[in-house]
Formats: C-alpha cells, sequence, structure tokens
C-alpha cells in the first residue's frame, strides 16, 4: 500500500494509485495511476492490470491482489473480476470520496 500511496502522491490532479502484487512471492508486478489526459476509463486498477497482462500474458492470477489507494470504482471492480484476481485491498472507502465531493456510481 505504501507504494501505491507513493505513486499517488506523484500524481495531485487525481491522487489515485495502484500496485499489484503476488501474495506468494511479495513481487510487485505493475503499478498504475489515472491519466484521464489519455482516457477516462484509464484508472489505477485498469493500469496496473493493462501493464501486467503486457508483461506476462496470461499470468496466473490467483494469487495476486491489488493494494489501490481507493475503493475500486464499478468499472475496475469488473475490470478485477473478469481479469480473475480474487480480491483487493482499497484505502480511502467510496463513502469518502463522495464526502470529498468526488462523484462516484454505488453498486446496485
Amino acid at each position: 500500500m505504501r507504494r501505491a500511496i507513493g505513486i499517488a502522491r506523484g500524481n495531485p490532479d487525481a491522487p489515485f494509485g495502484c500496485v499489484i502484487a503476488d501474495t506468494g512471492s511479495g513481487e510487485i508486478l505493475s503499478e498504475g495511476l489515472i491519466d484521464a489526459q489519455k482516457s477516462p476509463t484509464l484508472h489505477g486498477e485498469t493500469a496496473a492490470i493493462g501493464v501486467m497482462i503486457e508483461r506476462r500474458p496470461g499470468p496466473e492470477t490467483s494469487r495476486l491482489i491489488p493494494y489501490t489507494t481507493a475503493e475500486h470504482c464499478t468499472m475496475c471492480s469488473g475490470a478485477i473480476l473478469w481479469s480473475g484476481i480474487p480480491g483487493v485491498v482499497y484505502g480511502t472507502p467510496i463513502s469518502t470520496l463522495k464526502r470529498m465531493g468526488l462523484p462516484q456510481i454505488d453498486p446496485p
């Protein structure tokens, strides 16, 4: 999580970061941050998943966990699920992001 926070600090306009780690080896496989100028769908989680797949096509995902500075949005939830990653660790919950004035989608 410290590394995800460090990544987020480097992006003051959208301070959200994510790292994906192998829980067996402790190896960090990828990292990502929001880059809305490139694409509004490029969130920390989707960026980190994309980098991971580029580096290791078809990785075994059962031991992977993303550490992300904020609770994942609905889009990122889908990306994590469809990638086969079994869980996620997040920092700031969506309820706090909403109180801070950041728009969020409430999942059904």
